[in-house]
């Protein structure tokens, strides 16, 4: 490893790590025992190469350069560990927790009625929800280092966490894998199961999005696409419109707080008309909605289900 730390004219920091061709089992073993549940007893072969560079001047913080890569040679899990990552293949119980505790239990497979295929599910939400989260999700394997570029960049300039950097892919280990509490040591667990997933194919990319879109929170206590369709609009997820499917793709990061998004009549806050161009913009660019649909498209939405009732002048 190097570091180096350099305060005149301004503060640098700069780091890096380079190992190529060690044995991959040498990795899993070093971990100490207690410290990822998920992997103890893990068994892998071959070997690895990884690569790490970073460079910040704290005075001109846009030219930040971040690298980090982690790279297989006849790599083959001989042993899963803990946990075996592949469950999320096939039907499983998923546990939603809150501030520690269990709040709801639930299949995530057809024995669910509220469980949807991702053919079932609107075409212009799937895209929607990629595009606003991360729209390289089917082209990377885990990670995408220009979103956490981005994300440093950001966080950096306005001195607090103000964007985050992960993929659909890291967010979904977080949530079936792994507690919420954000802790560096979590990070590194959450970034070692997604690269074991994503560079060893242990779940299809179509099958994780899947899995996303039916467990992610979008409301109070309103678990997956469905649920959220009907606590919103009294319809099925498959009957959304554009405008239905951008406002639900822009409470995913903060669906607690969906009241935020809307005036106390029920209409959208004006904030949201730039969110609804980017990612309308989006849908249009990559053949999710037609022209005529793109034209017609406006941040409005009319709340038929339950969620009206948070607001007295719709209830």
């Amino acid at each position: 490893p190097y570091l180096k730390l350099q305060n005149q004219p301004s503060w640098v920091v700069t780091a890096s790590l380079h190992k190529s061709g060690f044995p991959a089992d040498d990795l899993f073993s070093s971990i100490p025992q207690g410290m990822f549940a998920n992997l103890e007893g893990i068994k892998t072969s071959g070997s690895l190469d990884y690569h790490f560079d970073l460079n910040i001047d704290f005075d001109n913080v846009d030219s930040l350069t971040f690298r980090s890569n982690m790279e297989k040679h006849d790599f083959k899990i001989e042993k899963m560990g803990a946990t075996d990552f592949r469950m999320i293949q096939s039907p499983f119980t998923y546990h939603a927790y809150e501030n520690g505790e269990l709040v709801r239990s639930f299949v995530v497979g057809e024995s669910n009625p509220n469980f949807r295929s991702l053919n079932q599910i609107s075409e212009c939400l799937r895209g929607a929800v990629m595009f606003s989260e991360d729209g390289q999700f089917f082209r990377h394997k885990g990670f995408y280092e220009n979103a956490i570029k981005a994300s440093l960049i950001q966080n950096l300039k306005e001195k607090r966490f103000a964007r985050g950097g992960s993929t659909i892919s890291m967010q979904l280990v977080k949530n079936v894998f792994l507690c919420r509490n954000k802790t560096m040591m979590r990070k590194l667990e959450e970034i070692l199961i997604v690269w074991l997933i994503e560079n060893n194919r242990l779940v299809s990319k179509e099958r994780m999005y899947e899995t996303y879109l039916n467990i992610i929170e979008w409301g109070p206590n309103v678990y997956g696409a469905e649920e959220a369709a009907q606590f919103y609009f009294d319809k099925s997820c498959d009957k959304l419109s554009p405008a239905e499917a951008i406002f639900m793709a822009s409470i995913v990061p903060r669906p607690k707080k969906f009241k935020l998004s809307f005036n106390e009549d029920g209409t959208l806050k004006e904030h949201l008309s730039k969110y609804y161009e980017k990612i309308g913009y989006q849908l249009h660019k990559n053949g999710y909605i037609s022209d005529g649909e793109f034209r017609r498209l406006k941040p409005e939405v009319e709340l038929k289900g339950n969620a009206k009732n948070y607001f007295s002048d719709l209830s």
